[in-house]
């Protein structure tokens, strides 16, 4: 049986396949049909064509970072229309079909680890293995011997372990890292995701007639998540964009895709994504007028034009800008309640310091997920204090893993990626999200395999010349060897 698969695979059609699944339109048309079927609201059209996409690439790629287009869109092919509290999968039909998927995708997945032999390595212990593990553990335990821990907590908690744990694991043991080659399929990814979110924003501005001078943010709404939680998938994609900018002679046409960015995080009124994206996005531009080494004058040229169109629009709106900013931020000394949700957090928390109140002390509002939108009260609140230390130490193994070798471009950017997504969960409730963490352990596995590959090249480039040191000691020592002293010296 496995000499049959062996020669499918390797076969012109299995090859095909690979460099496909391995190519940016493969990454196109996993954008594509989230796109589709969150537009015309046919979720189950988009897993059946999802599911078509990805058995392929479970079937004839070794290589486990194909999985990055699924793990960074799958949740995108839900509406608002379509979400699951709607009732909108309760039809025989729609269960069967999905039924039919998810028995696919299980087999091809099977099939992946088995006959790639990745089941002898997948579990194999990372240099976060053990933080990741602490953390999650703490998440599931939190709320231990208060009343509001329950079951739905510890599900809640398990979803966050696995699509924290599960990408990491999987890519740093069964990926095959190729420096600038993975990093760019990785951006492909992110700058689709950002795409698809971007068109989901037109569809609900289309849909509502939402006034800009007075938006309402609840119908910024889209099925897989709310205004402020899609923003904060753009804000992690922005860095990996800018990574264009900076490898590519040409990469300053990739400030458009910037630009785009931007403009689907302001109309979803963000306030916390635009904090973090605005000067994040002003910052990391400058620092490319020093850095950037190809194409530098296109850039300069590119990077003038967008200030002065920015400046120059900027002015001339100046009054509509101050008036919808005014209106955005208005109240804002509060945080939008933050402020008193994290008192309110700390009082209740001070009566059980150990364990913490539980992921789920604050029930969800409409039908969403909520926390206390700050990572480290969070975990404090959640966790206890014991789980707000696990998750420090998780945060300084991974400050120590960037920099444990010497830093690459696909690194910074990475990390810049993580840097934007906890600064905006200071904030929000990113970092306590699945479909965010998906993202996360993604990224983690990424800087991770950087690592490797730069003290495996360092070892290959010093092995060389040890050797060749090695060398003309040993001939040193040989022509000391045929010199033979004369009659009577000391020898």
């Amino acid at each position: 049986m496995k000499e049959k698969f062996d020669k499918i695979v390797n076969s012109k059609f299995g090859r095909t396949a690979d460099r496909l699944c391995n190519s940016v339109w493969y990454i196109v048309a996993f954008g594509f049909v989230c796109v589709l079927s969150h537009t015309f609201d046919i979720p189950v059209v988009g897993v059946l064509l999802l599911t078509v996409l990805l058995v392929p690439a479970l079937l004839f790629c070794k290589n486990s970072f194909v999985l990055v287009p699924f793990l960074t869109m799958c949740t995108f092919i839900m509406s608002e229309e379509t979400k699951p509290q709607s009732g909108y999968y309760g039809k025989p039909l729609y269960i069967v079909v999905l039924c039919i998927a998810l028995v696919l995708l299980l087999v091809a997945f099977v099939f992946n680890i088995v006959y790639y032999k990745k089941w002898k390595c997948i579990f194999k212990r990372g240099y976060l293995t053990i933080s990741l593990a602490v953390v999650t553990g703490f998440l599931v335990i939190g709320g231990l011997g208060a009343p509001s821990m329950s079951w739905t907590g510890v599900g809640m908690a398990l979803a966050i372990s696995v699509t924290m744990f599960l990408p990491y694991t999987l890519l740093i043991n069964c990926g095959e890292y190729n420096g600038r080659k993975t990093v760019e399929y990785f951006a492909w990814a992110m700058i689709a995701a950002a795409v698809v979110i971007f068109f989901a924003v037109v569809k609900q501005y289309a849909i509502h007639d939402i006034n800009l001078k007075n938006p309402d943010k609840d119908l910024i709404v889209f099925g897989y998540a709310i205004s402020n939680t899609a923003a904060a998938f753009v804000v992690i994609a922005l860095p990996i964009t800018f990574y264009m900018v900076y490898i590519y002679k040409r990469g300053y046409l990739f400030l458009i895709v910037v630009a785009l960015e931007l403009i689907t995080i302001a109309f979803t009124f963000s306030r916390t994504s635009l904090l973090v994206a605005l000067p994040g996005s002003i910052i990391v531009a400058v620092w490319l007028c020093f850095k950037k080494k190809t194409g530098r004058l296109g850039y300069y040229i590119a990077f003038g034009i967008a200030v002065v169109a920015v400046l120059a629009v900027a002015i001339v709106l100046r009054q509509q800008i101050f008036d919808l900013v005014k209106k955005l931020f208005s109240g804002n000394t509060t945080l939008s309640g933050r402020t008193n949700l994290w008192k309110s957090g700390f009082s209740a928390w001070k009566s059980y310091p150990v364990f913490g109140l539980g992921i789920w002390y604050l029930p969800p509002i409409n039908n969403w997920y909520y926390s206390f939108h700050c990572t480290p009260l969070t975990y404090l609140y959640c966790t206890g204090f014991l789980g707000l230390l696990a998750y420090l130490y998780h945060r300084y193994r991974t400050v120590r893993l960037t920099f444990s070798a010497k830093l690459t471009p696909e690194r910074v950017f990475v990390a810049l990626c993580i840097l934007a997504m906890l600064c905006n969960a200071m904030l929000d409730i990113a970092m306590t999200m699945p479909p965010h963490l998906l993202y996360y352990g993604i990224m983690l596995a990424l800087i991770e395999c950087d690592v490797k590959a730069t003290k495996r090249d360092m070892q290959q480039k010093e092995a060389p010349a040890s050797a060749s040191d090695n060398t003309a000691e040993d001939s040193d020592n040989a022509a000391a060897d045929r010199v033979q002293p004369e009659k009577g010296e000391v020898q």
